[in-house]
């Protein structure tokens, strides 16, 4: 039963993040990925890795972030053949304003709670979040293994 209240804050937040990003018109897979660009340059790979998505979609996220002028792909110099993405100027621009979006989702979550309850929770959740991931890299998400 504890699943149930995780999906609805996941649910809950879905519907919060995709009606404030529309008025950019990005989806909130986009604004996931504009935040992990900030300030660096990663590969097609390592981006679908590190959000857990297939090869197609992050390739297809990418396009439409490119179509929209907020990401580029340029060519990495230690691997000829890998592309890096990366922020274009107006990507960068647009990232505060993401940051703020998820700023005031998480201020709805947390109201009432202290700085040191957040805190605790948020460790809580990165824990969580490493065991499954290492369960499916183990498992490749099989039940029972």
């Amino acid at each position: 039963m504890k699943n149930y209240y995780v999906s609805i804050i996941r649910r809950c937040e879905l519907a919060y993040i995709r009606s404030e990003l529309e008025a950019f018109g990005l989806i909130p897979m986009e604004g996931r990925l504009i935040r992990l660009l900030k300030d660096r340059s990663s590969s097609q790979e390592e981006l679908g890795e590190t959000l857990d998505i297939d090869k197609g979609r992050i390739a297809r996220t990418i396009y439409a972030l490119e179509e929209k002028g907020l990401v580029c792909r340029i060519t990495n110099d230690k691997n000829r053949r890998q592309k890096l993405v990366s922020l274009t100027e107006r990507g960068n621009e647009i990232y505060g304003t993401i940051c703020r979006i998820y700023e005031a989702w998480d201020d709805i979550c947390y109201e009432g709670f202290t700085d040191e309850e957040r805190e605790q929770n948020h460790e809580f959740i990165k824990r969580i979040s490493q065991n499954v991931l290492e369960y499916k890299k183990e498992n490749g998400g099989k039940k029972n293994g």
